[in-house]
């Protein structure tokens, strides 16, 4: 059986996944969702060190899970302890390449930046989320410290490409994913460097463990291959 670490995306936290840990225990998993610390201050090596910490701590090596922005987070973490992770699963995000800061887009000035409007996000993004889940989604938000942007990713270990690695298609297809790595997209770089690499479609909007959360516990169990 698998130990799942789960990393949320932004303005995430723990309770995000709390639609999807009971699928995995009941399917005879363990998990760890993870809540990042949100001190104004807080830099990206914290955030690292924070998943690094679930890694060292984990009585095995771990199904590494990263929604989002979690993912780099998650590949960075990969990156200081591969030893500790068995496979990568990437939820609507990349495996972002060194030197490439966490978010690359213009933010507020303030120490803390909280959850925007939703009417910044697409379509697409929103897809499958009711009122309801919107309210929820806000209600359990967290800000971002504004220090996590304010550095990039620094990966210094090749052995994490040896990580057999699955990404997870919400918002956008596996073709398109695809499309993007073969014209080169920053964010996609690092996809065609690893040594195992599978694709899932999992058809919804940016935030599956809210809008299909039975169905992307499904996936990650198979992603697992136990």
């Amino acid at each position: 059986m698998s130990h799942f670490v789960l990393i949320p995306g932004l303005w995430l936290q723990a309770s995000s996944w709390d639609q999807v840990v009971p699928h995995l225990e009941s399917a005879g998993h363990s998990a760890d969702a993870l809540t990042l610390p949100s001190a104004a201050g807080t830099t990206l090596q914290e955030w690292t060190d924070s998943v690094v910490k679930a890694l060292d701590t984990a009585q095995q090596p771990v199904v590494l899970v990263g929604h989002s922005a979690g993912c780099g987070l998650a590949y960075a973490a990969a990156d200081a302890r591969p030893e500790r992770v068995r496979r990568l699963v990437l939820i609507g995000g990349f495996p972002l390449p060194d030197g490439m800061p966490l978010l690359d887009e213009d933010l507020p000035a303030e120490a803390l930046i909280e959850l925007p409007e939703f009417s910044v996000f697409s379509e697409e993004d929103l897809a499958g989320l009711d009122d309801a889940a919107l309210e929820q989604f806000r209600a359990e938000s967290v800000p971002v410290p504004a220090a996590v942007f304010e550095s990039t990713l620094s990966l210094r270990n090749p052995a994490r490409l040896q990580i057999p690695t699955t990404a997870v298609c919400t918002e956008y297809s596996a073709a398109q994913l695809k499309k993007w790595t073969d014209e080169g997209l920053p964010p996609t770089t690092e996809l065609p460097k690893l040594a195992e690499l599978n694709y899932i479609d999992l058809p919804t909007g940016h935030w599956p463990q809210f809008s299909r959360p039975k169905d992307l516990a499904e996936l990650l169990v198979r992603a697992a291959g136990d």
